[in-house]
This record gives C-alpha cells, structure tokens and sequence, in this order.
C-alpha cells in the first residue's frame, strides 16, 4: 500500500511540475512530438518518473525489510 501512495505522490508531483515548468523532460518531449496530444508530455513524465521512484522504494523497502527480519 505503501508503494501506491509513494507512485501516486511522484505523478501527481512530475505531472504537475512538468505542466508548471516550460522546461521539457525526456521521455516526455519525445512522446509528444510523436502523438499530437495535450498534456501528453507531463503525463508520460508522471507516469515515467512515478514508476522510477516506485522501483527505487521498492528495493530500498526490500533491503531495510531482509536485514530487519535477519537481525531479531
């Protein structure tokens, strides 16, 4: 659950940073010159950065959990 909150929170914050800021990120500059869509930049930046963050926690998470649960 705590994963969801953790993706959730990076989307909401990439999305939004991308859609305030005029600077472009990749992979998202790239994505909209292929798909003419609005907003399609800051949401695959969301979606991009939100899954990297996710993936990070998880295996920070993974590794605090494996060494708490070796050491009682």
């Amino acid at each position: 659950m705590k994963a969801a909150a953790i993706f959730a929170a990076f989307f909401l914050l990439f999305t939004l940073a991308t859609l305030a800021v005029p600077v472009s990120l990749f992979p998202g500059n790239v994505i909209e010159t292929w798909v003419d869509v609005p907003y399609i930049n800051a949401i695959a930046n969301g979606v991009t950065y939100g899954f990297i963050t996710w993936v990070v926690f998880f295996f920070i998470n993974r590794k605090i959990e494996k060494s708490l649960s070796a050491n009682p």
